[in-house]
C-alpha cells in the first residue's frame, strides 16, 4: 500500500523540546506511520520561545525526525520589530516554494495543509496545492487581521487590514477545508463562506504525556498550606487581563488567599510595579517553568485561574492551551471571560464570571474557597472527565485524519 504524503506548512511549528507549543506534533504523532509520511516545513526563528534559534550559524536548513514526524527547518531572519517580522514571513514564503522542489524528490504531496496565524503560510500552501494538484487545508489558529482590530492595533480602514483581509478571503475561497480551533462558523458565514467547508479541531492536551510528566517530575515550586493558593500559568500579555486579577487580589487582601503568577510576557514588569506601588502582598510572581513541570506545579494549587479581555472577538470562542492543562489537572477552575464556548461551565469544572469584572471575580473566589475539599475535588474530576472525552490529542488526531481521508476519497471519485 502506498503511503499518503502530508505536507504541513507552519513557520512557527518547532519539534518537541524546542518549544512548549506542540499542536501539530500532537495531532500527527498518532497517525500510523506505515500509512502516512508527515512532513512539517517550519522556520528557524521563534520570537516567543526559550530556543529562539534552532539552526547553527552555518546551517541553511535541517531535518529532524521525531517519532516519524519530520520537521524541515528553513533558515529565516531573526527579528524583534514588527516590520522585521513581516519581512521574515515573506522570506519564509519564498523559502518554502524553493524547498518544495527538494522535498518533491522524496514524496509528492497528497494533501497540503497550511497553518496561520500569518497568511503567507497559507499562500505558500495554496500555490503548492495548485501546482501539485492536491487538496488544500487551511488551519486558522488566529483570525488575522480581525484580532488586530479587536486588540486596538489597527482599524478596518487601514491599508494593512485591507491587504490581509483580501488574502484571508482568497485562502478561504481556494481551500478545500478550513480547520478552525473554535466554534466560530458564524464568522465564516458572515464573510460568505459555506459553513460545510469549516471543521472545528480545537487545541487539546496529550494526557499520556501529561500523566507521565506528573509522575516523573516534581513541582519546581511549593506553596504554604496555610493559604488558599490560586495559580496562573502562561503569558503575561494584554490579552490575559492580569490587571483584573491584581485588582481582585487587592479586594481580597484581608483573606488568606494568595495568587501565584508563573510565566513571562511584555506586561510582567508593569504588573510587578502595580503590585509594589499598591503594597499588594497576596500576589507572587515566578519565572517560566519547563513544560514537563506544569502538571506537578498545577497539583500544588488549590485552584487555577484564567482571565480574558472583554473583546468582541471572543464571541466566536476561544481555545487556549492552558485551559486544557487546567482541565487535566483535576483542580477547580476560576474563569473570567465572556466567550461563546465556556468550557468551565460546560464541564461543571469550576466557576465562571463575566470578563473584566473584579467584584464578580472576588465573589466567585470566595465562594470556591468556602466549598468543602470534596466539593472542589468533584469540580476538578468533572474537568478531567470532560477533557478525556473531548480534548485528548488522540481524539483530536482522529478528527484531522477523518478530514484528510474524506478529501482524498473525494479527489479519487
Amino acid at each position: 500500500m502506498n503511503k499518503k504524503n502530508i505536507w504541513l506548512i507552519s513557520q512557527y511549528s518547532y519539534p518537541p523540546g524546542k518549544s512548549s507549543w506542540r499542536r501539530h506534533f500532537d495531532l500527527f504523532r498518532h497517525f500510523n506511520k506505515n500509512e502516512y509520511n508527515i512532513d512539517i516545513i517550519s522556520g528557524s526563528f521563534l520570537h516567543n520561545s526559550e530556543n529562539q534559534h534552532i539552526l547553527k550559524e552555518n546551517e541553511k536548513e535541517r531535518t529532524i525526525d521525531v517519532e516519524g514526524v519530520k520537521y524541515h527547518i528553513l533558515r529565516v531572519m531573526s527579528y524583534s520589530k514588527h516590520i522585521d517580522r513581516l519581512i521574515a514571513m515573506i522570506q519564509f514564503f519564498f523559502k518554502v516554494i524553493f524547498f518544495s522542489k527538494k522535498l518533491l524528490k522524496e514524496s509528492k504531496p497528497d494533501i497540503i495543509m497550511a497553518s496561520s496565524p500569518h497568511p503567507f503560510n497559507g499562500l505558500a500552501g495554496m500555490y503548492l496545492a495548485k501546482k501539485y494538484k492536491c487538496p488544500f487545508i487551511i488551519e486558522i489558529r488566529d483570525l488575522w487581521p480581525e484580532t488586530w482590530v479587536a486588540m486596538g492595533a489597527t482599524t478596518r480602514k487601514s491599508i494593512l487590514y485591507k491587504i490581509f483581509a483580501y488574502i484571508e478571503k482568497k485562502l478561504y475561497k481556494n481551500a478545500n477545508k478550513i480547520v478552525t480551533l473554535t466554534a466560530n462558523k458564524d464568522y465564516y458565514t458572515s464573510i460568505g463562506i459555506d459553513e460545510k467547508k469549516v471543521e472545528i479541531i480545537s487545541n487539546g492536551v496529550d494526557l499520556e504525556s501529561y500523566d507521565s510528566n506528573l509522575k516523573e517530575y516534581r513541582s519546581p515550586l511549593t506553596f504554604s498550606k496555610d493559604n488558599f493558593n490560586i495559580l496562573y500559568t502562561g503569558s503575561h500579555s494584554q490579552g490575559d487581563a492580569l490587571d483584573v486579577l491584581i485588582e481582585t487580589a487587592e479586594l481580597l487582601s484581608e483573606e488568606k488567599i494568595v495568587f501565584h503568577l508563573v510565566g513571562e510576557g511584555v506586561i510582567k514588569e508593569e504588573l510587578k510595579k502595580i503590585v509594589e506601588k499598591n503594597n499588594i502582598n497576596n500576589v507572587k510572581f515566578y519565572d517560566v517553568v519547563k513544560k514537563y513541570e506544569i502538571p506537578s506545579l498545577l497539583k500544588e494549587s488549590d485552584a487555577v485561574i484564567m482571565l480574558l479581555r472583554d473583546i468582541p472577538l471572543y464571541k466566536y470562542g476561544m481555545s487556549p492551551n492552558k485551559m486544557y492543562e487546567y482541565l487535566a489537572s483535576t483542580k477547580p477552575i476560576i474563569f473570567s471571560g465572556s466567550v461563546a464556548n465556556d468550557m468551565v461551565k460546560e464541564a461543571n469544572a469550576g466557576i465562571s464570571v463575566e470578563a473584566e469584572n473584579s467584584k464578580e471575580l472576588k465573589e466567585a473566589i470566595l465562594s470556591l474557597e468556602k466549598m468543602t475539599i470534596d466539593e472542589r475535588e468533584t469540580l476538578g474530576k468533572n474537568g478531567r472527565k470532560y477533557v478525556e472525552e473531548n480534548y485528548d490529542t488522540k481524539v483530536l488526531s482522529k478528527k484531522i485524519e477523518k478530514i484528510i481521508l474524506n478529501l482524498l476519497e473525494d479527489k479519487n471519485v
